[in-house]
């Protein structure tokens, strides 16, 4: 497990040679000669100074020197390669999994004709489920090695001569004999990426125990016993009173400490090693807070020594009988654990590449563990789309989190989410996420959200020069306007034909709020408020033939016009009946009646999706805005909106005030207070699920602050994936 630092001993002799070298060369100068020398003198005699007042027996000097050590191997790994990456290209992360299976077992109930997909991780809660008898269960992991440890358990239980002695022998007490005997007999049915991986290996693994193999075992082997001394925790001393509840609770000091020393390693440190990618590490992970709450749980148990076996496996090294050990060890479980051992499919491959590999509507259970901290909105949408069509509807969907919120990815305003943790994360024995959601899918589809421009929306070079010096003019050369109406078109006539390929990457909250769009039903109808040129409707192409009615509102008709003969040159005649161009301000009073007469004459039909496209900064009556769709919401609707934001929270710093001036000049709203409205005066949380999401993107190396907020009613989603209302009286969502 130490091969990995292979790579960082090379690198350290390939620089001190480096540096030894450019030494020799300078001290062969001879005009710098007597520097050289007289330097070296006073560093020497510094160097014997402080070596001899420093105390080698203290135990603090030793704990500063390895946290000194640690930061330099920080300082290193950082600049020289990836830590995760070099771990995954040698050896797994995990030996064991982090994630409770009882909890797991009390929330997904599976059945023996459940076809289950999970990511791979170590194999021990895989192999958990499959005692339960499931009729399939559909791994996949990106490290190689992960799958072949689980490889490794599977072929060894699909060997007809192994017996429950052996297979504690091996996975429970690391008998290095056993493993060995057991190797060697079924060695042939590996696979030969796996066969030639576990040749140079699975001895020394079992020798030195395999509680210490992987990069999880190698920090539980080394530092958290470092740690454990620094912060004056006597493990030994507490196993010894059989990790008594009473222990703890008297040095409870111990934990504050041990708190404290986490959140310095953990997040620059010992992150690589239990695989959370620098993605994963938000802002709780820099507080004390944290850790403590976390090492509370664990530790405050009064059960730990009785069931905890996760974190007793590694001071343990091992399990020491069958009273503290994973049901996949123990003796009453191991006939129908082999009994299922054939129901495995593996892959190496991310989810999504899983899910498009597999026949449609195969799963009716996924666990999706806690990757999708770590990817950005667009990756996150377009792996539920596979995992959409990889499922039944109404497929039970389980994940964790390292944050108790998911609002910082607009796609997941598509699921109707239930939040777990409040009832499980007291029970789940690991501790080790926050967060804990489910959600079924639901039966229709995601949006597809297709970024690139439709080829009548793009524009030459020149175009777009001329567009962007029109836009950066305009408030030099434009005249004293009063109307509305009439200072939008004196800014985007000029501006309409190049405007969707210039504006494409200055509006780029867009396309998340997009990802947030909610399921396409059949029959569904779309008003998107500030429209322009349509282009958000050219972002769902794919899936124009599923709506009722898309109506594009706009105050401003040169733009409207643009938008209309984008669509007739890019989208079939049926189509582009089914969309409207509506000039029309949004607080007009009969603005209603105007709508109904594109929805059938139904004045209380109303729509599905509402947005707003950075529109909403730009009407003067945003408040009015904002109650007038509100009321033009569907049963089950929802209001999207993404806008420019305000750097911080309250919009009060240097930057808010230079951002707000500039996109002033062309009529562009910038306020912190209109997040707060929407949440707290148009749509209340008693009423409304509202999500936020702020984020930052570069524009001629410029950071820009933009938001998506999207707000709906109260929906659920049955197990049959049958979308409904959630209130009884559906007038009160109003």
């Amino acid at each position: 497990q130490l091969s990995f630092f292979l790579d960082l001993i090379c690198w350290t002799i390939e620089i001190s040679t480096k540096s030894l070298f450019w030494t020799v060369q300078f001290r062969n100068t001879k005009t710098m000669e007597s520097v050289w020398t007289q330097a070296v003198s006073t560093a020497s005699k510094v160097g014997v100074d402080l070596a001899a007042a420093v105390d080698v027996e203290s135990p603090m000097t030793w704990a500063l020197v390895a946290l000194v050590g640690l930061y330099v191997i920080r300082k290193v790994v950082q600049q020289s390669f990836n830590m995760i990456d070099t771990i995954c290209n040698r050896t797994y992360i995990y030996n064991i999994c982090w994630e409770d299976p009882a909890v797991d077992h009390q929330i997904l109930k599976i059945q023996k004709n459940d076809v289950i997909f999970r990511i791979c991780s170590a194999g021990d809660i895989v192999l958990d489920y499959a005692i339960e008898g499931p009729s399939k269960i559909v791994i996949c992991d990106m490290n190689q090695h992960q799958l072949w440890l689980f490889e490794l358990k599977i072929r060894m239980l699909r060997d007809p001569k192994l017996s429950y002695d052996e297979w504690w022998a091996i996975w429970g007490s690391s008998d290095v004999a056993v493993a060995m005997k057991v190797w060697k007999r079924m060695r042939h049915t590996m696979s030969g990426g796996g066969r030639m991986w576990w040749d140079g290996r699975i001895e020394r693994v079992f020798r030195k125990g395999f509680a210490t193999s992987g990069s999880t075992g190698f920090a539980a082997q080394y530092v958290i016993p470092w740690l454990m001394y620094v912060v004056g925790f006597n493990i030994k001393e507490w196993a010894e009173t059989g990790f008594a509840h009473a222990y703890v609770s008297e040095n409870y000091h111990v934990i504050q400490r041990s708190a404290w020393w986490f959140r310095q390693m953990f997040p620059s440190i010992l992150a690589p090693f239990a695989g959370v990618p620098p993605n994963q590490i938000g802002p709780e992970f820099y507080t004390v807070e944290f850790y403590e709450g976390i090492l509370r749980e664990i530790f405050m148990d009064p059960d730990f020594g009785a069931h905890n076996y996760f974190y007793r496996f590694y001071y343990e090294k091992g399990y020491k009988d069958q009273s503290c050990c994973p049901r996949t060890l123990k003796k009453e479980c191991f006939e129908a654990l082999v009994a299922n051992a054939g129901c495995f499919e593996w892959h190496h491959a991310t989810v999504q590449e899983t899910m498009e590999r597999v026949k449609p509507n195969s799963f009716t259970k996924l666990v999706l563990l806690d990757h999708m901290d770590w990817m950005p909105n667009a990756m996150v949408h377009e792996e539920w789309v596979a995992l959409q069509r990889a499922s039944v509807p109404g497929a039970q969907c389980l994940w964790r989190s390292a944050f108790t919120h998911m609002d910082d990815k607009p796609f997941f305003n598509n699921l109707d989410i239930t939040d777990l943790s409040p009832k499980w994360y007291s029970k789940d024995r690991v501790k080790m996420y926050p967060g804990t959601f489910m959600a079924n899918m639901p039966k229709d589809p995601f949006p597809f959200v297709d970024e690139a421009l439709s080829p009548c929306q793009r524009a030459s070079f020149a175009r777009k020069v001329k567009t962007t010096t029109k836009m950066i003019l305009h408030p030099l050369t434009a005249g004293k306007i009063s109307a509305h109406g009439d200072k939008m078109s004196a800014f985007y006539a000029a501006q309409a034909k190049g405007y969707d390929a210039v504006r494409e990457n200055m509006l780029v909250g867009r396309p998340e709020m997009m990802s947030g769009f909610g399921p396409i039903k059949n029959g569904h109808t779309w008003l998107d408020v500030g429209g322009g040129t349509g282009r958000n409707v050219h972002y769902l192409r794919a899936q124009l033939d599923l709506f009722e009615r898309i109506i594009v509102l706009d105050i401003c008709p040169e733009l409207l016009q643009i938008g209309k003969e984008n669509a007739t040159r890019s989208f079939t005649p049926e189509q582009c009946e089914k969309i409207r161009w509506v000039c029309l301000d949004i607080n007009s009073k009969n603005v209603r009646e105007e709508l109904a007469k594109h929805l059938s004459n139904d004045i209380n039909r109303g729509f599905d999706t509402i947005s707003f496209s950075y529109s909403l900064s730009m009407i003067p009556k945003w408040e009015e805005a904002l109650f007038s769709a509100k009321s033009l919401m569907s049963d089950d609707g929802r209001v999207i909106i993404s806008d420019f934001d305000s750097y911080t929270e309250n919009g009060d710093s240097i930057k808010d005030f230079l951002i707000r001036s500039w996109y002033a000049q062309d009529g562009v709203r910038i306020e912190a207070k209109t997040r707060k409205f929407i949440k707290e005066q148009v749509f209340p949380d008693d009423k409304f699920t509202v999500s936020k999401a702020r984020f930052q993107r570069k524009l001629a190396k410029v950071s820009i602050p933009h938001y998506v907020a999207c707000c709906r009613k109260g929906t659920i989603t049955s197990p049959q994936g049958v979308r409904r209302p959630s209130y009884n009286d559906l007038k009160k969502a109003n």
